[in-house]
């Protein structure tokens, strides 16, 4: 019925008759109509609301690309703060896909957040809150099905290499006896993982400008070298009959420390143009605890690194002893460690192109990280710079969007899921308490965003998101900034919630044996305001502790009390 209708019509009737159901009842749309765009786009967007995609109607199998970078933060050009940095693969994929603009990790730390991201439970829950061998989440939680092992166990082939699960016997292998198929993880018949090959390191450095023709030797070359042969292998597979559904990730590591990356990146930066941060002071009353106590300076035992030798080696590293030039070095070197990766996942993104129009997509990055931002030089902080993480999804017949909704990265699972296997398959909500959560294998402490795929302009889908950090971090490591020493310094827990115009955070005293907080042993409160700019476009923010301010009086009492009711959800 008209130039736009008839095709749209002979589709809907040959090839999806269940969305020829909902036409049917839906008077006008398939009347004729002027050669407009108008309907069609409500036509495509009413489809999309309603939940019909091309998978539901057909039966077609979804397969699954995820990209995992490693301490990424958003400045990439696909987010407004990142137009500086060179990342036009990604930006590519963020042109075809939903981007979330506030998306927050459950912990800035690389295993406690891949734990909650690819379990979607809660750390109080997981009892994984740093790095180490007893927070193993099978061992300190529960025998928790993860995303890829759901996957795994319904027929797909599961294949990971690189950093995926956070990387050796802390998280037994990277999860391997349970979320990988087995010609994933020895694809040579021999007992060798691809997850973290070995590769030429930059030992004492902690940056360092590879020659171009090495690049093939360095760990991230020989991932996406693998990924690239993996996926060839992918295509012609799917030229066959009947070809296996698969999951496919792909862990990369840089920008994480050391920032080593081949020459040419480092070229795309003029060390004459890189700036300090925009915000290199510490927030006004901010409380000890909140500041991280480890030593990016940790990496370098050799003053012949170019950059080592810039760094003060005082304790602890802070604006205070890096000085304008060494800051400039670091941040120079993680952008260009970030191009690096970027264009790794460009070759990994055109290897792939012949299984994209039928594969869900996905990038993430496990936590943000500072560089020089609030007078930090890591991750392991409640601030904005290290909860807030680029992710993006590209999925079939959704079109590309933004969304400024606040979403957890607990999130992520359920929604590749219910992508990839539909609504009825999304893990039910887990119980309210950590106990009885922990009996349960398949759940979730997220929701599917779904619907927010469809409707990515709905920017009051959900009114929070929550992040944590312990402290100290470690039991061996330098005690918290707010203690004289180890044996003076008792286990703290900072519980934080990122509303639409404000992030509240509070430290209490913790036990980690029985994973609860005392609600009565308060070390520090914080509130900080984003009512100029709910949707970070820069990382010129969170500069003033206002908590103790009687004009947002109101504002705190409301916060504590969601925070105190999160927290308490979790208690056995």
């Amino acid at each position: 019925r008209g130039a736009v209708g008839r095709p749209l019509l002979r589709m809907v009737t040959y090839r999806r008759k269940r969305s020829l159901c909902i036409c049917t009842v839906i008077p006008g749309l398939y009347t004729p109509f002027p050669k407009s765009k108008m309907r069609f786009q409500l036509l495509l967007q009413l489809l999309q609301l309603m939940g019909f995609s091309r998978l539901a109607a057909s039966g077609e199998t979804r397969n699954v690309l995820m990209i995992a970078i490693d301490d990424l933060r958003t400045e990439v050009s696909a987010y407004p703060e990142g137009s500086h940095v060179h990342t036009p693969n990604i930006a590519k994929l963020a042109n075809r896909s939903v981007v979330f603009e506030r998306a927050y990790v459950s912990v800035a730390l690389c295993m406690p957040s891949r734990t909650a991201l690819l379990t979607s439970r809660r750390p109080d829950v997981s009892r994984c809150w740093t790095i180490e061998a007893d927070q193993y989440f099978r061992k300190s939680g529960g025998n928790f099905t993860t995303l890829p092992q759901y996957f795994k166990d319904n027929g797909y082939r599961t294949i990971g290499m690189g950093k995926i699960f956070h990387e050796g016997e802390d998280n037994a292998f990277q999860d391997v006896a349970y979320s990988w198929s087995p010609e994933a993880i020895f694809p040579d018949g021999k007992n060798r993982r691809l997850f973290d090959p070995n590769g030429l390191s930059a030992k004492n450095h902690l940056a360092y400008e590879f020659d171009d023709n090495l690049e093939p030797q360095l760990a991230d070359g020989k991932i996406c070298d693998h990924a690239v042969d993996v996926i060839e292998g992918l295509v012609n597979d799917s030229k066959k009959p009947n070809p296996a559904p698969f999951f496919l990730a792909i862990g990369f590591h840089k920008p994480h420390v050391p920032w080593f990356a081949p020459k040419r990146f480092f070229n795309l930066y003029d060390i004459d143009d890189v700036g300090v941060a925009p915000n290199p002071t510490l927030p006004t009353n901010v409380p000890a605890c909140a500041l991280q106590n480890w030593q990016v300076v940790g990496w370098c035992t050799s003053d012949q690194d170019v950059l080592c030798g810039k760094l003060s080696k005082q304790y602890p590293l802070d604006n205070t002893t890096v000085s304008t030039e060494a800051a400039k070095y670091m941040r120079r070197a993680y952008w260009a460690s970030t191009s690096w990766t970027d264009a790794n996942i460009g070759r990994v993104l055109d290897a792939f192109e012949p299984l994209q129009s039928s594969a869900i997509t996905v990038l993430w990055g496990d936590h943000g990280w500072h560089l020089g931002d609030n007078d930090q030089w890591a991750k392991m902080t409640n601030f904005e710079h290290a909860t807030r993480i680029p992710f993006m999804v590209s999925v079939p017949g959704v079109m590309p969007g933004r969304s400024g909704a606040l979403v957890q990265a607990l999130d992520f699972m359920p929604t590749i899921i219910q992508e990839a296997f539909g609504a009825d398959k999304v893990p039910p909500s887990c119980p309210q308490h950590g106990a009885a959560s922990r009996a349960v294998g398949y759940c979730t402490d997220g929701r599917s965003l779904s619907p927010l795929l469809r409707q990515p302009s709905n920017d009051t889908w959900s009114e929070a998101a929550f992040s944590q950090f312990p402290r100290p971090e470690h039991p061996d490591s330098r005690p918290d900034l707010s203690c004289v020493n180890k044996t003076d310094c008792p286990n703290k827990m900072g519980y934080s919630i990122r509303v639409d115009k404000y992030r509240y955070t509070l430290w209490l005293g913790f036990n980690r044996t029985a994973a609860m907080a005392n609600l009565s042993d308060v070390h520090g409160v914080e509130l900080y305001d984003h009512t100029d700019s709910p949707v970070p476009t820069s990382y010129d923010m969170e500069h003033d502790n206002v908590a103790m301010d009687p004009a947002y009086a109101t504002i705190v009492s409301s916060l504590h009390r969601q925070v105190l009711e999160w927290i308490q959800s979790s208690w056995p």
